[in-house]
């Protein structure tokens, strides 16, 4: 869930305000001199706390400055503000000798929410002759986020400390980021066993607003040290290019230091490692000690490791399984839409890669998804990014996504099947007129046809027309998409579909379909045919994209990306209840600055339809919000859509479907059949409307009678109202009139790109086009760092698929009704539901014609099950579409 409330940054304020209060500077000891840089430690008589200028001289900028572990040494705020987890080791050496610094080390590690440091030091004996030497330790936690932390420490000495006089100390801590621009650090550490206390205030200035350029400056407030006399740092960091840093200093004792601090990078051949020098300048600008660094852990940006492996890899990624739009987080193997094309951005934007290889073996896609991700590699491509696709087994959805790659590799044992499209379906007005059972179709809309399955024998010819435009846009997207990538003639296209069809390897390179035939193994072979020379295979993770966290201060700007997957209902598809709750929470955030809205929906109830809606009405008001349809959002998949401030969706997305529908279904002879008998009594003229005999082992009934003329009149009035109200609705929400809204309504489907010239969408593209309008409508720059807020994930882990399964046989193949209506046969409700989809997942007439069943003698905003492009629902099976848990 988003985090709506300002509470946490509130809290942290607070904390940090009574940190100053406490730091009261009332009279007491005075600071530590600080003249030899070589004695750190305190002087017998002065404050029994360390000064943060000598102890920790070790930290290059002011401690919120510059995220590191010796930072959060000084201040525990900064490890909240930490990229991930590092160790750095410092000395400090004697004479300008870089192996002489044993009297003075420190080691400092953490990372987010916790952090350890020590310091050692070994100075002349201040009571008599001799050495003596204390270790002065920090262990702490801290938490927040990127804009806001807090942090508290606990501080105690080892050795010698307590002939120095160091007591046990509490050190709290924050950092303050509220924008890329400033960071301010205040941290405050309170002796437990004396009055000693200090301060230490900390503000760094980002001009440019990224890591290029900053300034810093901190002040030391010990108790009973003026503002005046307080001690005090200026400085600049300049990081050109990435990795190098050049750091100067200014002390108010007019010492001054000057470092150089070098990651070398990592991720693909590097290691996470960096060194830094530091010499030390006295008054009279000669080096009086350097300090030398080492550090090792989360990986940080190197243009010099980046400039030597230009070019030198691919990334390698294989799709074998569902590419689906959400999944549990644990045990679900399936791959998320968005995170291919997050992979195939950061492969776009990563100079270390020189193209991508992919691996369709197996792959289960939908139209939808597979154009969007070659539109993605389309981009690439022309970026100057090299794409080579192999595929073993390819119809029409997958050749079109391979036909984008510069290299074309089929296997030798593979094949490709090109046959067109086609829509049908199947007809059970004989089937149900056999074992007894009576439907009355509600229809009075020309293209609504959803129900023509119960109530016909064959296709009413409106339904035809409009199947038939539908798999004409299909047929010609991809066309022209082919013929394009493919250096081809529509003609040539046409004859590979209406004379070659099913095509062996050879033959397709022949043909000009593929550039080459070899197994997986051997595509680093046709990458160096390509390139001229090998290139190593990476995977996502060692993206740059991925691997390097951002450097970016503050929390960036947020836009939500939310998903409504499957049939549109109350407490399953799409979940309309949870999912009105998160679109509010996100209209109420005052981070997240857009939201994106992935539709892909038939349609199904219009109550859960309009929960959706007019949430996401109440959300645009105050935020952009950009509706992205994918394969299918038709009827309620439209209603949910249509109050979007923009809608784009695929060329080939089913949309429109602008009208409701209904039926009656009751016992027409089945009881007779099955010797069933039933008898009543009521009150009330209509109380017997819903009453039938229940079907043994199904766990369910059907009503006994057909509607009386008057209760059909009735309905059919309910549903013409219904009709109007979505229309309006639709004018309201695209901004046209009611007539044209009703032009091409009717119930009529229409391809996504056919609704870009009649106006139900705005225009063509897909989910990262989406992503990329709602940073336009939210006014974020297109350089400026978004956080993208993905509500992918359904959960932890499924645990439907560890319920009892029937054992022996199966009541659905016996009890027609009970298939018809996913009723109980000794399990819960929803076991039963999953059974069932588990089972027959391929079989989507049973799922639409269920929803009928279900919603008998209601008002239903749905569309045909064939709609649904015929790879979506192999592809995502039980789990998303229609999703009926």
């Amino acid at each position: 869930m988003v985090h709506i409330s300002r509470m946490p940054r509130i809290l942290l304020m607070a904390l940090a305000a009574a940190a100053v209060i406490t730091t009261s500077f009332t009279p007491g000891a005075a600071q530590t001199d600080k003249d030899d840089p070589l004695n750190p430690l305190n002087q017998p008589g002065t404050s029994n706390i360390p000064s943060y200028y000598t102890l920790v001289d070790y930290n290059l900028t002011s401690p919120s400055t510059w995220e590191t572990a010796v930072g959060g040494f000084a201040n525990p705020g900064v490890y909240q503000m930490m990229q991930g987890g590092e160790i750095q080791f410092f000395w400090t050496d004697q004479n300008q000798d870089i192996l002489s610094g044993w009297r003075k080390w420190g080691l400092f590690m953490g990372g987010e929410h916790l952090g350890f440091g020590t310091v050692y030091n070994q100075v002349p004996n201040p009571y008599g002759e001799g050495e003596i030497s204390v270790t002065d330790y920090r262990l702490a936690l801290s938490g927040g986020n990127k804009a806001a932390s807090l942090g508290a420490a606990y501080c105690w000495s080892g050795k010698d400390g307590d002939q120095l006089g160091r007591t046990r100390d509490i050190q709290l801590g924050t950092v303050q980021r509220w924008s890329p621009y400033v960071s301010f650090g205040l941290a405050g550490i309170f002796s437990t066993e004396t009055a000693d206390q200090s301060g230490l205030f900390d503000l760094g200035i980002r001009p440019l607003g990224n890591q290029m350029l900053a300034l810093f400056g901190d002040l030391e407030l010990p108790r009973g040290v003026s503002v005046s006399d307080a001690p005090w740092s200026v400085g600049a960091m300049v990081e050109w290019p990435a990795g190098l840093r050049l750091i100067g200093r200014y002390y108010e004792d007019e010492t001054w230091a000057l470092a150089f601090a070098y990651s070398f990078g990592g991720g693909m051949e590097t290691g996470h490692f960096g060194l830094t020098a530091e010499p030390v300048f006295d008054t009279d600008n000669k080096v009086g000690f350097t300090n030398w660094g080492v550090r090792v852990g989360y990986p940080e940006r190197s243009y010099l490791g980046e400039h030597f492996q230009k070019d030198r890899h691919y990334l390698s990624m294989s799709l074998k399984g569902p590419v689906v739009h959400t999944r549990y987080k644990y045990f679900d193997n399936r791959h998320l839409l968005m995170g291919i094309l997050e992979s195939l951005d950061d492969a776009n934007n990563d100079p270390r890669v020189k193209g991508v290889a992919l691996n369709l073996s197996g792959v289960m896609i939908s139209r939808g998804n597979a154009w969007e991700i070659r539109e993605k590699l389309s981009q690439l491509r022309k970026n100057g990014k090299h794409v080579v696709i192999y595929f073993d087994e390819a119809s029409m959805t997958v050749y079109h996504l391979a036909s984008v790659a510069d290299r074309v590799v089929m296997d030798p044992e593979g094949i490709l099947v090109l046959p067109g499209y086609v829509l049908g379906r199947t007809f059970m007005a004989g089937t149900l007129e056999k074992i007894g059972i009576g439907f009355d179709e509600w229809r009075f809309l020309k293209y609504k046809s959803a129900a023509e399955a119960l109530s016909r024998k064959s296709m009413s010819e409106a339904d035809k027309e409009q199947r038939q435009a539908l798999v004409d846009g299909y047929y010609e997207s991809m066309r022209k998409d082919v013929c394009a990538s493919r250096g081809i003639s529509a003609d040539v296209f046409d004859r590979w579909v209406d004379d070659e069809t099913v095509i062996l390897p050879q033959d397709a390179k022949e043909a000009g379909m593929i550039d080459a035939v070899a197994r997986w193994e051997d595509v680093q072979d046709v990458i160096t045919d390509l390139e001229g020379s090998p290139k190593r295979f990476v995977r996502r993770g060692s993206l740059a994209g991925q691997y390097y966290k951002s450097q970016r201060w503050g929390e960036p700007p947020r836009i939500a990306i939310v998903y409504a997957i499957g049939a549109c209902a109350m407490d399953s598809g799409i979940q309309a209840r949870q999912l009105e709750k998160l679109i509010l929470a996100l209209s109420r955030s005052w981070s997240v600055k857009a939201v994106v809205f992935r539709v892909n929906s038939p349609g199904g109830s219009a109550l859960a339809s309009d929960y959706v809606a007019e949430a996401l009405k109440k959300c645009s008001k105050k935020k952009p919000v950009i509706v992205s349809q994918g394969d299918v959002a038709a009827s309620g998949g439209y209603w949910i859509s249509m109050y979007g401030d923009e809608i784009l969706a695929q060329p080939t997305t089913v949309t429109g479907s602008i009208g409701v529908i209904g039926g009656w279904i009751w016992d027409d002879g089945i009881s007779e059949k099955l010797g069933l008998d039933a008898d009543w009594v009521q009150r009330g003229k209509h109380a017997d409307l819903f009453f039938g005999p229940g079907i043994p082992f199904s766990g369910s009934g059907i009503p006994h009678r057909p509607l009386s003329q008057e209760e059909r009149e009735r309905i059919m009035n309910a549903l013409k109202t219904a009709y109007d109200g979505f229309v309006v609705k639709v004018a309201e929400g695209r901004e046209m009139s009611k007539d044209a809204v009703e032009a091409v309504a009717q119930g009529r489907v229409w391809t996504g790109e056919a609704g870009k010239d009649n106006g139900l969408v705005d225009d063509l593209g897909g989910l990262d086009d989406a992503i990329a309008l709602a940073r336009e409508k939210a006014g974020i720059g297109a350089d400026e760092e978004v956080k993208l807020l993905d509500f992918s994930l359904k959960g932890l882990f499924d645990l439907s698929g560890f319920s009892p399964s029937p054992v022996g046989f199966s009541f659905p193949t016996v009890w027609p009704w009970s298939w018809l209506s996913g009723a109980p046969q000794g399990k819960s409700e929803t076991d039963e539901k999953t059974a069932l989809m588990d089972e027959f997942y391929d079989d989507y007439e049973m799922v639409y014609l269920r929803q009928i069943v279900q919603h008998n003698g209601r008002a239903l905003c749905l569309i045909p099950p064939d709609f649904l492009p015929a790879e979506a629902r192999v592809a995502v099976g039980a789990s998303e579409w229609p999703q009926v848990r």
